[in-house]
């Protein structure tokens, strides 16, 4: 790992039941947003839960912030916001939960949780069971940046929201990344939003790696993500 990644993959193995998700050497720079592309069953859920310090490795390595993430999970989650659209939340009201969270983390950034509850209009004194699936997404990604982490992973953060929902996600997601030391690792079936915002990609399909670099490159001129995912055959 150099001194500088945020996390680091070396002949990485992830079982899933008889699935098996296998990364040769990968590596999360500072600073950058990486999108994790494939079909269903590729294995982008897998690796990010694995990043996330949620599912354990099979064999080789895997370092966040120069930590093992499923033996050190409270150093690497103080640092590290996860997302996923079917992310359980406690059934509190909106406004409750958040303060509950905010307990966990000494680098909560109320104001930022303010900016980001106004700008996707989460009424938050409603409880979670009563917000729309849209909002119940919106919800979980506030949840996942107001500490303001080192590494933001989203795991499908916009199946649930429409086209406008999904821009002022996305603007959010490139805000974080502002700071040069900050990093978005992120997975969606969306090919154009995340062709829009990664630096790099990583390519899987049945748990190999088909591709990965910088986005440019990889897609090249004269095409889109979507089209050079179907010349990779992992359409």
């Amino acid at each position: 790992m150099g001194a500088s990644d945020l996390a680091s993959v070396d002949a990485l193995v992830v079982a899933r039941g008889s699935f098996r998700l296998e990364v040769p050497s990968w590596r999360v720079a500072p600073g950058e947003v990486v999108g994790v592309v494939g079909p269903n069953g590729a294995g982008k859920t897998t690796l990010l839960e694995a990043v996330a310090g949620l599912r354990p490795v099979a064999a080789g390595q895997l370092r966040v912030f120069g930590l093992d993430p499923w033996s050190r999970p409270v150093e690497v989650r103080s640092a590290l916001g996860f997302m996923s659209d079917d992310m359980a939340l406690f059934e509190l009201r909106v406004d409750r939960l958040l303060r509950m969270l905010s307990g966990y983390y000494p680098s909560w950034d109320a104001a930022l949780v303010g900016q980001l509850l106004d700008r996707f209009e989460i009424d938050t004194r409603k409880k979670v069971s009563d917000l729309s699936r849209g909002q119940g997404t919106r919800l979980r990604l506030v949840t996942a940046m107001a500490f303001r982490p080192r590494l933001l992973v989203l795991d499908e953060p916009a199946a649930a929201l429409d086209l406008s929902g999904r821009r002022r996600l996305l603007e959010s997601v490139l805000e974080v990344v502002k700071d040069p030391e900050r990093s978005v690792l992120v997975s969606s079936h969306a090919l154009h939003d995340v062709e829009r915002i990664a630096d790099r990609l990583l390519v899987l399909g049945n748990g190999r790696v088909v591709q990965e670099g910088e986005t440019a490159a990889l897609v090249g001129q004269g095409r889109t993500l979507e089209e050079a995912v179907e010349a990779w055959g992992v359409a």
